[in-house]
């Protein structure tokens, strides 16, 4: 195949992933809250799916690694604050002390991924990622919203998205190592643990409250082997 043919195929689904989160953008901005979450989740399909051809079609370019941080910003970083905003605003969550908790980790994640770009380029998405990635963080986001629309009669405390979004906020700026892969499970014993928790969970409230609390388990367990 063609070297400018293959590079073609990563670029495009990298465009497609900051479609999806321009896209996301529009729909929180609409009131169509929900979708607009989904949306965020499909970008990171796409995002993952670039990253995947990249490597495998050994396509990867200084522009699609600066193409990748504008869609990972925009998909993870802007787009899941604006849908925490007007999620807020249905709620009727109102207040100007809102916007520097909001703007906190889009300065967070602009910060990783600028150090991102400056690190030597990653040989593999098995290596450890310098501080939490605006992946990660733009999806636990987006998750949380998606949860709590799902949760019937009940809505998640205010308290909890202010922790999330403190916590995300260092952990981006942070010097603590975690695995690029959002979805990364650091032995089988867990995997196990994870399916257990994940599957028993989905009666009593949601797919996505499920895929949260296995996310945070896994944030929580990456975080803790840093410290042992």
């Amino acid at each position: 195949m063609n070297n400018q043919i293959r590079q073609y195929i990563p670029n495009s689904l990298t465009f497609i992933s900051l479609g999806c989160g321009i896209g996301s953008i529009v729909l929180s901005n609409q009131e169509y809250i929900f979708q607009a979450g989904l949306f965020i989740l499909v970008s990171l399909i796409f995002d993952v799916l670039d990253g995947f051809s990249a490597r495998k079609l050994n396509a990867g370019t200084q522009f699609g690694l600066q193409l990748d941080s504008l869609s990972d910003m925009v998909s993870f970083g802007v787009a899941p604050l604006v849908l925490i905003l007007h999620h807020f605003g249905t709620r009727d969550i109102y207040g100007f002390w809102l916007f520097p908790l909001i703007i906190l980790p889009i300065w967070a994640g602009a910060f990783r991924l600028a150090r991102f770009n400056l690190q030597s380029p990653k040989q593999s998405s098995e290596h450890n990622s310098l501080g939490l990635t605006i992946t990660q963080s733009g999806v636990i986001l987006s998750l949380t919203v998606l949860s709590d629309l799902s949760l019937a009669n009940y809505s998640l405390p205010l308290g909890i998205y202010i922790i999330l979004l403190l916590l995300l906020s260092y952990l981006m700026i942070s010097k603590i190592r975690f695995p690029y892969s959002p979805w990364y499970i650091p032995s089988r014993k867990f995997f196990y643990i994870y399916c257990i928790i994940g599957i028993g969970l989905i009666p009593f409230s949601s797919i996505f409250a499920s895929i949260l609390i296995i996310s945070l388990g896994n944030l929580a367990i990456s975080t803790s082997r840093n410290y042992c």
